[in-house]
């Protein structure tokens, strides 16, 4: 049902893999994805994937702040401020390609969308870019995709000598996961504290999975129709019980439903920013608005 559609998908959307290191020396990283919009190199992903550059930014302001204050005069008459050892004191994206960088970009973490643009990005590495789907033909019951990169190890580790964290061995090419289901509901929880946009999401019948935000939700012709933001568990109302090693457990059931954020806000949010679509629409199919 999805195989031309997901074929398309996987021409624009990308994997960003995300390291940190913290001051005792650990690392983590993790996946999220993104799509490229158009070919000046504008992108959209989950506005939660910058969420660890916000944090460095603010660990190095208290590491500063404690370096001052424990090397300011009569520091040493009293004891010394220890540091968070899981403050952070690198931070990293690796964006789908070796060599590019975000030049600018927009985070709404309320709405919980990112929209930026890259430095470096070639136009030839994409060779279809996507189409959004016009907005009024958003209906409950409609076949809906999403993709991106779950169940993948996407492991770093950092090189002190350059400081500068390293993808391991085996890690890339990484595979696309798409799963399917059905547009349930529409989802509108206001407008956001600027007033600047309506809060309008797209839940699906099936659940998102890490690795996939930022990534596209899309229908069998690959029209866009919201970005992948988060998972929601709706309780069931059931609570069987089940004997577990002598002990009555009490369990209590949900159901893990996908939600993303409405095509409707994804498009008042690149209007916003001057970025370039194309949008389901005309007879020909699409149009391409400026």
């Amino acid at each position: 049902m999805f195989a031309d559609a997901c074929e398309k998908a996987m021409k624009f959307t990308r994997p960003v893999i995300i390291s940190t290191r913290s001051i005792d020396g650990s690392t983590t990283s993790g996946c999220a994805a993104f799509v490229i919009i158009n070919r000046d190199g504008w992108f959209m992903t989950a506005g939660h994937v910058f969420d660890s550059f916000v944090k460095l930014k603010e660990d190095k302001a208290k590491i500063d702040e404690l370096e001052s204050l424990n090397q300011a005069p009569h520091s040493s008459m009293r004891k010394e401020i220890k540091k968070d050892p899981k403050w952070l004191t690198n931070q990293s994206f690796w964006w789908g390609w070796d060599g590019i960088r975000v030049g600018e970009v927009y985070v709404n973490r309320e709405i919980d969308v990112a929209v930026g643009r890259f430095e470096g990005f070639k136009p030839e590495w994409i060779s279809e870019y996507p189409v959004f789907k016009d907005p009024s033909k958003m209906r409950p019951g409609t076949s809906l995709c999403r993709i991106g990169f779950p169940f993948i190890d996407s492991s770093t580790d950092f090189d002190e000598k350059t400081q500068n964290f390293r993808i391991r061995p085996g890690v890339l090419p990484m595979a696309f996961f798409p799963n399917d289901g059905i547009h349930t509901r529409n989802v509108l929880t206001g407008r956001s504290k600027d007033g600047d946009f309506e809060m309008l999401y797209v839940e699906t019948s099936t659940p998102g999975l890490k690795g996939q935000s930022g990534g596209p939700i899309f229908d069998r012709n690959c029209n866009i129709a919201g970005l992948q933001v988060r998972t929601a568990h709706m309780p069931l109302g059931f609570s069987p019980s089940v004997q577990y090693k002598g002990d009555m457990i009490i369990e209590n059931q949900f159901l893990n439903v996908g939600i993303g954020i409405h095509v409707k806000t994804l498009l008042a949010i690149l209007d916003s920013r001057g970025v370039k679509y194309a949008c389901e629409g005309d007879d020909q199919g699409f149009r391409i608005v400026d």
